[in-house]
């Protein structure tokens, strides 16, 4: 008999919460759009940059500052309580706060004594002085603020999780610019309480939790205990330091050989492709606590059905998006503006990646709440290594098509490396 492959629909009222993740990540996109807009249009272009640098140096600063011990508390929480350790999954909670707010504090600290020498000799901008000593505000709460949301995710609360990390701040940031908030000081400290307040949210929303550490069946509880939660973080850390760069270094590197006219269709180019990572990562997010109890209870059946769920899910919402991004490229830029016709070529070859990376999601975050991160931090390391040779090589004979093309093979390279890791190390689970 011929397995029937379930409609949309059907896929969205069976498992709610990958549409539900779906719909917090549009929340975080309209807010993110209207703010961006917004404040471009408030502050003019010289302010805006100098936001945009401070934002950009204040998801850096709390990455660092996490140090992986976000991914590892939400694996090692689901792991645990899947197996009946609630003392465990509450130890590992506290651990990760620690080390998450010390990291932060010390981020924060530091930002504050160095804004100076960050303006002048990173960013090459005197003016950013003061505007990163306000920013520093921002790092401990959007540390905390992703941490907390990680924590929900490992119980189970994904929707909620993406809600408190993508939904909260750019929502209140763009309220603060609604009611008259206009000079680049009050939108920077706006920032940091939109921030605060998602740390907050997600705190109170992670209190009725605690009576899952209280629960131990002794019967269920796997004798194999768990790496200790460091052991976790560190190479999950190196990952996220990966992937930022990756992020960035077709921009820098083109920013070299390319006028402002080309930097600004690529980059928007860019981000209408980046749309796919907003539906991969919502729903791998949603399947991530899945993935770690299943493996924790040995149940490869199970894991591979949530595995199989997630991909489905994934080229559902994707794969049409991405078919028109390849069918009419030159009209989509054309609704951003007119000039950004010139990146239409871009666009194409950098759909075309991330076509592979939505047929072959979420093997990442399989390695990663599987115990595989150390693995999964040389396969970064080999795409970072590709994405430097290539941008050498590509972006000075080819400028934007070069980039497009060096991203497309990266993105290409880390969705492909996964996969064949997941099926040589744990086939069971594909």
């Amino acid at each position: 008999m011929t397995r029937k492959i379930p409609s949309l629909a059907s896929l969205i009222r069976n498992h709610w919460a990958f549409g539900a993740a779906m719909i917090v990540r549009g929340i975080e996109l309209v807010g993110k759009l209207g703010l961006y807009m917004l404040t471009a249009r408030v502050l003019g272009v010289f302010e805006a940059g100098l936001f945009f640098l401070c934002n950009t140096w204040v998801g850096l600063g709390a990455t660092l500052a996490r140090g992986g011990f976000e991914k590892a508390v939400m694996r090692h929480i689901a792991a645990e309580l899947a197996t009946g350790n609630g003392p465990e999954a509450r130890r590992a909670l506290l651990t990760g706060t620690l080390w998450t707010l010390a990291g932060g504090i010390l981020v924060s600290l530091l930002t504050l004594l160095f804004a100076r020498q960050l303006a002048d000799h990173v960013f090459n901008e005197h003016a950013l002085v003061h505007p990163l000593m306000i920013a520093a505000a921002s790092i401990l709460p959007q540390t905390l603020c992703i941490f907390v949301a990680h924590a929900l995710t490992g119980f189970g609360r994904g929707v909620a999780g993406q809600f408190v990390q993508n939904g909260v701040w750019p929502v209140l940031t763009l309220a603060a610019l609604a009611v008259g908030i206009h000079s680049l000081d009050g939108i920077l400290y706006a920032f940091a309480f939109a921030n605060l307040v998602g740390a907050v949210l997600g705190a109170v929303l992670l209190l009725p939790e605690r009576r899952r550490f209280r629960v131990v069946q002794t019967g269920h509880v796997s004798t194999e205990k768990l790496p200790a939660l460091w052991r976790t973080a560190w190479p999950l850390a190196i990952v996220e330091m990966s992937q930022s760069l990756l992020n960035s270094i077709p921009f820098l590197v083109l920013a070299v050989y390319a006028t402002a006219e080309v930097m600004g269709a690529f980059s928007v180019a860019s981000r209408i492709t980046v749309l796919i990572w907003v539906v991969i990562i919502a729903i791998s997010t949603i399947a991530a606590p899945s993935f770690a109890a299943a493996h924790r209870r040995g149940s490869w059946d199970e894991l591979r059905a949530q595995n199989r769920k997630a991909r489905l899910a994934i080229a559902l919402f994707g794969v049409p998006a991405i078919l028109v991004m390849m069918a009419v490229p030159t009209w989509l830029l054309h609704l951003i503006g007119p000039g950004f016709e010139i990146a239409a070529t871009a666009l194409v070859i950098m759909a075309v990646g991330q076509l592979i990376n939505c047929l072959l999601p979420c093997q990442d975050v399989m390695l990663a709440m599987t115990g595989k991160g150390h693995i999964l931090r040389w396969l970064s390391a080999a795409q970072l290594v590709t994405c430097f040779i290539l941008c050498a090589i590509l972006i000075p004979a080819f400028g934007m098509t070069g980039a497009a093309l060096a991203t497309t093979i990266f993105i290409a390279q880390g969705a492909i490396g996964t996969t064949l890791v997941v099926l040589r190390l744990m086939p069971r689970a594909y």
